[in-house]
């Protein structure tokens, strides 16, 4: 599955989106369906595993540079956020790249990635956790669970850059509701197992 986010620190800010996936496998499909016209910068902690954190840019902007501070501090705690060593720190590094310079093959492992040039890669520091910024970003996340490959497909042969913004705008209220439905679901499974685990205890009294 992919999570898509909305980055407005503001009420007065222009929106971003930040994409990520569940876990390395989609991270790969995430790389391997991008295309130039989504104006992507990539993020992940330095030396650490962690999500891949993508944050498209809009049309007039070229690079990180272009985009306000707020927005980049929560791109960044995201990624922290998302990588189980870096999270615990104080300090994190993180590194960034557009989404054009990430290379990746057939001999790399999932959720592994190269670069094509490491002069176009640069490094941040994230500091303590920001739950603030944490919470308000949950608050706007969509989860795309159902046909994550063919829909990735579907908007790289579109080469449209507002393809996945107006997909989850289309669809929004269907998506929250089909994720509510799915906690719900594992509520009741692991809900129905421990009462089937209570009801295998026999109590002798001897």
């Amino acid at each position: 599955m992919v999570y898509f986010y909305e980055s407005k620190p503001t009420e007065y800010s222009l929106p971003y989106t930040l994409v990520t996936g569940k876990d390395k496998f989609e991270n790969d499909l995430l790389i391997k369906y991008g295309y130039r016209e989504l104006n992507y910068i990539w993020f992940h902690a330095d030396k650490y595993s962690s999500g891949h954190i993508y944050l498209q840019l809009h049309e007039n902007e070229k690079e990180l540079q272009d985009v306000p501070p707020e927005v980049v501090q929560d791109c960044i705690q995201l990624c922290k956020s998302e990588s189980i060593q870096g999270n615990k720190l104080n300090q994190c590094t993180i590194i960034f790249t557009g989404w054009h310079n990430l290379r990746k093959n057939k001999y790399m492992n999932p959720g592994e990635v190269s670069f094509k040039s490491m002069k176009a890669v640069r490094r941040i520091e994230c500091f303590a956790r920001d739950n603030k910024i944490l919470n308000r970003l949950s608050k706007t996340r969509v989860e795309i669970f159902e046909n994550v490959e063919e829909l990735l497909h579907q908007g790289k042969k579109s080469r449209d850059p507002n393809f996945f913004t107006n997909y989850i705008a289309n669809n929004r209220e269907l998506l929250i509701e089909q994720e509510k439905e799915r906690r719900q679901a594992k509520k009741n499974k692991k809900k129905i197992k421990s009462q089937n685990s209570d009801s295998d205890f026999e109590y002798t009294d001897d």
